[in-house]
């Protein structure tokens, strides 16, 4: 049975306008990009097809599609709210931001906390994030880099076994294996420390078993989750743009539209009696930032 799209549209941009205020509060700048863009093999997800005997893709990834326009990298703060494609017809909705630029514990620290306030506008407080690293893995491995895709194979399904099938000695094995499992608020990562320690919430927790897929990742990178929902929310990480650094993030609209709730709305002055004041009046109150409804 096809959606309602009409409350599917309005539950999503009930969501945004609360994501659009949070995420200018702390600076960002909103980008338009284009649905359609020309292949580009730096482009991820996405639909292709062809036409004119041109290749092309639509809705890819943002993170990338961003990179892609970027010519020269400069310091920027950019947020966008978009479908993305992943060969498919059917989209997810996504909104984001990309810090890129900055000092990486600077941008990790104020990602994170955006991502925490944006959940807390929305009226979610039960979430937690867990924050990982691919640069400790990269070093867990070495002296077994053959098998670098199956580690993160068994990293991406959490599925240790893939690891303990390898020919690889005992004692490796167990060091991926305490990675594997590693979850609390300090490691022997100084970086990761300041940057936990610097956010200051309960909810955010060092995990090294937690992963992300796409190839564009450098180190640092999180997932946020509910109890309430069995997917994550969102997530993002560190990555580097020719030669400089970056963090972003971007959550799914359609899990958090799951948990936001119905209420988002403030409530409207209704405003009746004759037309011509009805209007005068809400004409003054819409200037002062106050909802209005005028009644027939």
């Amino acid at each position: 049975m096809r959606k309602d799209i009409f409350s599917e549209s309005e539950r999503l941009a009930n969501i945004a306008k609360y994501l659009r205020r949070t995420f200018e509060l702390w600076g960002y700048k909103e980008i338009f990009l284009p649905t359609i863009e020309e292949f580009n093999r730096e482009l991820r997800k996405g639909t292709k097809f062809s036409y004119n005997n041109e290749f092309y893709i639509i809705k890819p990834d943002l993170t990338s599609q961003i990179l892609v326009n970027l010519k020269a990298p400069k310091k920027l703060k950019l947020y966008y709210i978009s479908e993305v494609l992943d060969g498919g017809v059917k989209g997810e909705w996504q909104a984001g931001v990309e810090y890129i630029g900055g000092d990486i514990t600077k941008m990790a620290v104020e990602v994170l906390l955006t991502v925490i306030t944006s959940l807390e506008a929305l009226g979610i407080e039960d979430f937690y994030i867990d924050v990982g690293s691919l640069g400790m893995w990269k070093n867990a491995i070495k002296g077994i880099e053959e098998f670098e895709t199956e580690v993160f194979k068994a990293l991406t399904s959490r599925n240790f076994e893939i690891i303990e099938k390898l020919p690889i000695n005992k004692k490796k094995k167990e060091e991926l294996w305490r990675l594997f499992n590693f979850r609390g608020k300090s490691c022997e990562y100084e970086k990761l420390n300041k940057i936990i320690e610097i956010i200051d919430d309960e909810r955010i927790f060092i995990d090294f078993g937690t992963i992300r897929p796409l190839p564009y990742y450098s180190d640092i990178i999180f997932e946020v989750y509910s109890s309430k929902l069995g997917k994550p929310l969102g997530g993002g990480g560190e990555y580097i743009f020719k030669g400089t650094s970056a963090f972003g993030f971007a959550f799914d609209l359609s899990a958090l539209s799951k948990l936001a709730g119905g209420k988002l709305e403030k409530s409207r002055k209704k405003i009746g009696g004759d037309l011509q004041k009805a209007y005068r009046l809400a004409r003054r109150l819409v200037k002062l930032g106050v909802p209005v409804e005028v009644e027939e």
